[in-house]
C-alpha cells in the first residue's frame, strides 16, 4: 500500500477510535466549572440540567427532559459547583416565591417555601437564574448532550432537537369534557370542580382540544395541589380505602411514587386494587347488603358463602342482593311489615 494512503487510512481509523470512545463528544460538551446542576431525583440522581454561571432560564417550559417533558417542576435536589449561585422561583418569568442556593441541597422536600401554606421547594421549580463569573455575554442557548440523561445549557450555538409529531387531539362536546375535568378534580385534588375551574378546563379542552392527561398534570401543577403534603395524602388514602393509619413501609413506598407523578387518586386505586383493599370491599359490600335487606349482621355461613360468590363465581353487589332477596328470611321480613 502507497505511504499516503496508509497515511489517510491511519487517521481514519484514529478519529474513528476518537469518536466511538467518546472523546470528541466530551470536548464538545465541555462546561465551566461555576455551574449548578439540577436533577429530577434527591441525592443528585435521575435526569441531569446544568447551567453555566451567567445563564438564565425565565421558563422551564422551554427546556426538554429525555421523554420530551418539560423541566418545569421536575427538581428535586440541587449540586452547586465552584462559584457559581442559583436563584430558583416557583413561578415562570423570575416570579412567584423565590430562594437563594449557594450550597448543595441533597432533597428539596426537606426545604419549605414559606409563602406557599407549608409548601416545599420539591419539583417546585419554574425559572431559574445562575450567577457567578460570566462565561459569554450573548444568552446560551440549550442543546441536548449525546448522553440521553443530560441537558446543557453552554455558550456554544446549537438547534434544540425538534419536538416529536403529536398525535390528532380529542374532540370533545361540552358535556363530554366536563366530565373529563370532573374526573381529573377527583384524580388530582379529590374533590369536585368548582365553578370557576370547571369553565375554564371545559373551554380548553373543547377549544384547543387537550388530552386528559394533559388536564391532569396542569392540575397537579396548580398552587392547591402543590401545597398538599404528601403523608396527608397518602394517610387520607389509607384512611379512606383500608380503613386504618398507613404502615412506615407503605408511606415511604408511595411517597417515592408521589414522586413520580402519582396522583392521589392513583394511589387510592392501587389501595384498592390490594389484597387489604379487595378484603374490605368483599367485607363491606356483604355487611351493607345485610344491614339493608335483612337489618342485621351477616352470620358466618351466610358470610362466607356470599363471599364465595363475589370472588370465585365473579358476582356484583347487584349479585349478592339479588340472591339475599331471594331467601325465606327476606321474604318473612318483608311481610311483617
Amino acid at each position: 500500500m502507497p505511504p499516503r494512503s496508509l497515511l489517510r487510512l491511519l487517521s481514519g481509523l484514529l478519529f474513528l477510535i476518537l469518536a466511538t470512545s467518546g472523546f470528541l463528544r466530551a470536548q464538545i460538551t465541555t462546561v465551566g466549572a461555576n455551574r449548578v446542576t439540577f436533577f429530577t431525583e434527591p441525592n443528585f440522581r435521575g435526569e441531569a440540567l446544568t447551567v453555566e454561571a451567567g445563564a438564565n432560564l425565565d421558563t422551564l417550559d422551554r427546556v426538554k427532559r429525555s421523554d420530551q417533558r418539560p423541566w418545569t417542576f421536575a427538581i428535586s435536589s440541587i449540586r452547586v459547583e465552584g462559584t457559581a449561585t442559583a436563584r430558583i422561583y416557583s413561578a415562570p418569568g423570575f416570579s412567584g416565591d423565590s430562594l437563594d442556593v449557594s450550597a448543595s441541597i441533597a432533597d428539596l422536600y426537606a426545604t419549605s417555601r414559606g409563602s406557599d401554606g407549608g409548601g416545599t421547594w420539591d419539583r417546585a421549580i419554574a425559572s431559574l437564574a445562575v450567577t457567578g463569573p460570566r462565561v459569554t455575554s450573548s444568552p446560551p442557548p440549550v442543546r441536548q448532550d449525546a448522553a440521553p440523561t443530560t441537558v446543557y445549557v453552554v455558550p456554544t450555538p446549537a438547534a434544540p432537537p425538534p419536538p416529536p409529531p403529536r398525535p390528532p387531539p380529542p374532540r370533545y362536546t361540552p358535556r363530554s369534557a366536563e366530565i373529563v375535568v370532573q374526573r381529573a378534580y377527583q384524580e388530582v385534588l379529590v374533590r369536585r370542580a368548582d365553578p370557576s375551574g370547571l369553565r375554564h378546563y371545559r373551554e380548553i379542552l373543547v377549544r384547543e382540544g387537550w388530552s386528559e392527561r394533559q388536564l391532569i398534570e396542569d392540575l397537579q401543577r396548580s398552587a392547591e395541589a402543590r401545597a398538599i403534603k404528601p403523608e396527608d395524602a397518602i394517610a387520607r388514602a389509607y384512611r379512606d380505602v383500608l380503613g386504618r393509619e398507613p404502615d412506615p413501609s407503605g408511606l415511604a413506598a408511595y411517597r417515592n411514587k408521589w414522586r413520580d407523578g402519582w396522583t392521589q387518586g392513583r394511589i387510592r386505586e392501587e389501595l384498592r386494587r390490594s389484597q387489604e383493599g379487595r378484603d374490605r370491599e368483599v367485607r363491606e359490600t356483604i355487611t351493607r347488603a345485610y344491614r339493608d335487606l335483612l337489618g342485621r349482621e351477616p352470620d358466618p355461613q351466610g358470610y362466607a358463602a356470599y363471599e364465595r360468590l363475589l370472588r370465585r363465581e365473579g358476582g356484583t353487589e347487584r349479585d349478592l342482593r339479588a340472591a339475599i332477596m331471594a331467601g325465606e328470611e327476606y321474604r318473612q321480613r318483608q311481610q311483617k311489615k
